[in-house]
C-alpha cells in the first residue's frame, strides 16, 4: 500500500510543481495573492476583483474608458469605483458585462457606459461574456484554458529574461519624423495618427451600419437602468481630429452619430459626448493614437472633466 502511494504522489509531483508555476507565473494574480506588478487590465483580473468585491459605480467600454488612473477617479469623484472596460470589448460584451455586474451588486448606482461610432458599427457580434464569467469563477476553467497557458507562459519568458512586466499604458515620445515626412513637408496629422486612422479604423468602418440590434439593447439597458435607480451615463470618448477628418467624414457616419445621440438622449440617460459634438476638444499632442488619449498629456484631463463633481 505505501509503495501505491508512493507511486502515486511521484505520478503527480510534475503537475503539482507545474500547478504552482502556473499560479506563480500567471500574469493576471487569479488567486489575488501577488500584490505586485500584474495585468490588471485583464478583464479576468477586473470581474474576479469586482466579483470579490463589487462597487456601486462601475465603469463599462473597451480599451478607451479602460486605461483610468482609478485613484485619480475615486479623488476626482469622491467615489469609488470599480472598472470593467477592457481591450478589445465589444459593446454586446459590455452589455452583457452589465447585467452581470447589476445580478453581483443589486445596490449599483452608478454606471458609465460607452458608445462610439466604432462600437456601434453592424458586423462586430463578439461575446466571449459567458467564457469570461466561467473563467472568472472556476480555477479549473482558467488553469486549462490554452490562452492563459500560453499567456503564463510568456510572462515566465519575460520574468526569467528580467523583463519588467505587468499593464502597458499609452505614452509617447515624437520626433519631427512623425511631423514632417522626407522633404521637409509637414503631414496634416501627426504621422501615427493618419496610420491608425487610415489602416486600422477605416477598413473596420468601410461598409459602415448602424447596428439596430445594439441600439435596443442600449435602450433596453436604459431602461432597465430607471427602473432600478440606476444613474447612467452614456459616454462618447474623445476621438482625434484624425480619425473625424479621415474615417466620420468621408464614410458618412457623422449624420449617424446625430441620430445615435438622439435617440440615446430620449431614454433620459446622461449624455457625455467628446466625439459627435465634443464639449471638451483634445489635441492631437493629448493623444497617443486617434481613438487613445495619452497617459500623461491627455487622460488624467479626460479624468478629472468626466468625473469632476460638475460632470456628476
Amino acid at each position: 500500500m505505501k509503495t501505491i502511494i508512493t507511486r502515486i504522489a511521484l505520478l503527480a509531483l510534475p503537475f503539482i510543481i507545474y500547478t504552482a508555476l502556473f499560479f506563480y507565473f500567471e500574469p493576471y494574480d487569479y488567486l489575488g495573492l501577488k500584490g505586485g506588478a500584474v495585468n490588471e487590465d485583464s478583464v479576468i483580473t477586473r470581474v474576479r476583483s469586482f466579483l470579490s468585491d463589487p462597487k456601486d459605480n462601475v465603469i463599462f467600454g473597451d480599451s478607451r474608458m479602460a486605461h483610468f488612473d482609478m485613484d485619480l477617479v475615486e479623488s476626482t469623484s469622491g467615489e469609488e469605483f470599480s472598472n470593467l472596460a477592457f481591450g478589445g470589448a465589444s459593446l454586446i460584451e459590455s452589455i452583457d458585462l452589465f447585467y452581470l455586474a447589476k445580478e453581483a451588486n443589486p445596490d449599483m448606482k452608478r454606471c458609465y457606459f460607452t458608445v462610439s461610432f466604432y462600437n456601434l458599427r453592424e458586423g462586430d457580434e463578439r461575446n466571449r461574456t459567458s467564457a469570461i464569467k466561467t473563467v472568472a469563477e472556476n480555477p479549473l476553467a482558467y488553469f486549462f484554458n490554452f490562452n492563459y497557458q500560453v499567456d503564463m507562459l510568456s510572462e515566465a519568458s519575460l520574468r526569467l529574461q528580467g523583463v519588467q512586466t505587468g499593464a502597458s499604458r499609452d505614452t509617447g515620445v515624437w520626433t519631427d519624423e512623425d511631423f514632417f515626412d522626407e522633404n521637409g513637408n509637414p503631414y496634416p496629422y501627426r504621422k501615427n495618427l493618419m496610420e491608425y486612422a487610415q489602416d486600422v479604423i477605416y477598413d473596420k468602418c468601410v461598409d459602415y451600419n448602424l447596428s439596430e440590434d445594439n441600439m435596443r439593447k442600449l435602450g433596453k439597458l436604459a431602461s432597465d437602468c430607471e427602473k432600478d435607480g440606476i444613474e447612467l451615463i452614456f459616454v462618447f470618448p474623445p476621438s482625434d481630429a484624425s480619425i473625424i477628418d479621415l474615417v466620420v467624414e468621408p464614410l458618412g457616419i457623422m449624420p449617424i452619430l446625430g441620430e445615435v445621440k438622439s435617440e440615446l438622449a430620449a431614454t433620459g440617460a446622461t449624455i457625455r459626448d467628446f466625439e459627435y459634438e465634443p464639449e471638451v476638444v483634445f489635441t492631437q499632442d493629448q493623444f497617443y493614437d486617434g481613438f487613445h488619449l495619452d497617459l500623461k498629456t491627455g487622460l488624467p484631463e479626460f479624468t478629472t472633466i468626466l468625473f469632476g463633481e460638475e460632470g456628476n
